[in-house]
């Protein structure tokens, strides 16, 4: 990349490692409120209500996340046409939307308050659907930092109030109706900062509309196929297991999504780059794929490690023993698939930003098959063997992440591969082996975890460092994100790339 280029980059890793700061530890505070004061039973209603609501969620978006994004990086001036086509296409989607969860939650005959609260959430789908159309096209125009502003006042009002009603006991419906409002004040936030973007808003042309919506197909069937094998765990374990199992896989799953905060930045932030590249003629970009899945493997390494080793203390400090401890194994699984989803993030971003959605969304529909399938002949046997259909799930879930980074390396243009940096994924791998065995040596040592655990992080650091992993570029990026306050001030003054 050029240097403008990674400055670009540089630039929304850095703001959105900011929001994802606070946001993150919002998300952390409130898990250790909900799970606790609802327990396992009340937890999983909720966890399937919103798992639910999510699926039924793309419809409204219909893939503009990526499409519209796309639009915009390669065409700025359309902005206004876009917003304003994108929004009311929405509007209809959320309608048809909104009427299939109200059939859903009628046919699936499920407990009263799981039907409340997909109801409420449903609801909220509608503003966030035109949010999500402002999102993309700031996404487009590389101005990360105001829908910036939104996450974090939704994410910390959220927490602020929902953390009181929970204590308070007002219960899972009380606390719905929270997140909606928390979304409906991003929504609000990002429409206040529009006119970064655009002055005026044109009139609805529902040619373009549908043209809009005919090109969003691709997107949205890999984003529906995506998110039905990525959740459909949680429904079919509604309906082969317990409230509780759903309670306990949801706990570990939570956390586990939690997780995915940084490919999700690293992803939003190279995918507007790359799809500029492609559009512009430049079909290699095979030095940003393979710096990006350096990175990936990086970070993404002693994270995994991390969270397989001390999954029980996890566990135990966010949740409690009590009633989540079957939620131990569960997150032990999720985290050896850990890295695969990172992998796999990065991999489909590329994807999507050189023009091979279709074959994208042909490997996400043949995994939605693979998944299902393990679901049922795991869940029946880990309920048999373990009590606990959730370990099946997880398995699943494993399996199909690995099925599905194949077919994508499989999918990658061939001009993407060439320039492989093997040596320096080696290096990372070895630096992972040497924080595994410094955990595993500490952990019969009888060591405290706390102690244990910055150890081996330490080692894996000092090990990456002496054996010249990274670039002196890649070093001074690296400390600007952990030290963004002097990046942040430079945003003050100019925003790259925008309008």
């Amino acid at each position: 990349m050029t240097g403008e280029l990674k400055k670009l980059v540089s630039k929304n890793v850095v703001v959105l490692s900011l929001t994802r700061v606070v946001t993150w530890s919002s998300t952390l505070v409130l898990m250790l409120f909900l799970p606790r004061y609802l327990g396992p039973v009340e937890y999983g209603r909720f966890y399937l209500a919103t798992s639910i609501v999510t699926m039924f969620s793309l419809l409204v978006d219909f893939g503009g996340s990526y499409s519209i994004t796309k639009v915009i990086s390669r065409h700025p001036d359309r902005v206004g046409q876009v917003i304003v086509d994108s929004a009311m296409i929405r509007i209809f989607l959320w309608g048809g939307s909104f009427a299939g969860i109200l059939l859903y939650a009628k046919w699936a005959d499920y407990h009263p308050t799981v039907q409340i609260i997909m109801i409420i959430c449903g609801v909220g789908m509608l503003w966030s659907g035109i949010r999500g159309v402002l999102w993309s096209c700031y996404r487009g125009f590389d101005l990360l930092k105001y829908p910036s502003y939104g996450a974090v006042a939704e994410t910390v009002f959220i927490a602020a109030v929902g953390i009181t009603a929970i204590v308070r006991g007002w219960g899972t419906i009380a606390f719905a109706t929270i997140t909606v409002i928390g979304t409906f004040i991003n929504f609000l936030i990002c429409a206040r900062y529009a006119t970064s973007m655009t002055k005026t808003l044109a009139t609805v042309d529902w040619k373009g509309a549908i043209d809009s919506l005919k090109d969003g197909v691709p997107y949205f069937l890999n984003s529906v196929f995506g998110i039905i094998y990525y959740r459909i765990d949680t429904v079919m374990l509604s309906f082969m297991s317990t409230e509780s199992v759903v309670g306990w896989y949801g706990a570990s799953y939570k956390f586990f999504d939690t997780l995915m905060f940084i490919p999700s930045i690293f992803s939003i932030a190279v995918f507007p780059v790359m799809a500029r590249l492609w559009g512009e003629g430049k079909t290699s970009f095979s030095r940003p794929l393979q710096k990006s899945m350096d990175f990936i493997l990086l970070v993404g390494i002693p994270i995994s490690i991390t969270t397989y080793m001390y999954a029980r203390q996890i566990i135990s400090l966010i949740y409690g023993l009590d009633g989540f401890a079957n939620s131990i194994l569960l997150l032990k699984i999720f985290a050896i698939g850990m890295l695969l989803v990172y992998i796999d993030m990065i991999l489909g971003t590329v994807l999507l930003a050189s023009d091979r959605q279709k074959q994208l969304t042909r490997n996400s529909f043949i995994a939605i098959f693979v998944n299902v399938a393990m679901n049922l002949l795991l869940i029946p046997y880990s309920e048999l063997h373990f009590r606990n259909g959730g370990v099946g799930s997880a398995i699943a879930t494993l399996i199909t992440e690995l099925f599905i980074m194949f077919t994508m390396l499989a999918a990658l243009p061939r001009a993407i591969l060439e320039s492989s940096t093997v040596h320096v994924q080696l290096k990372i791998i070895a630096a992972g082996a040497v924080m595994l065995i410094v955990a595993v040596g500490g952990g019969r040592m009888g060591l405290s975890w706390i102690i244990v655990s910055l150890a081996s992080l330490l080692a894996y650091g000092g090990t990456v460092l002496l054996m010249r992993t990274l670039e002196p570029s890649e070093v001074r990026m690296i400390q600007s994100v952990a030290n963004p306050l002097e990046f942040w001030k430079e945003l003050q003054q100019q925003d790259i790339g925008s309008a």
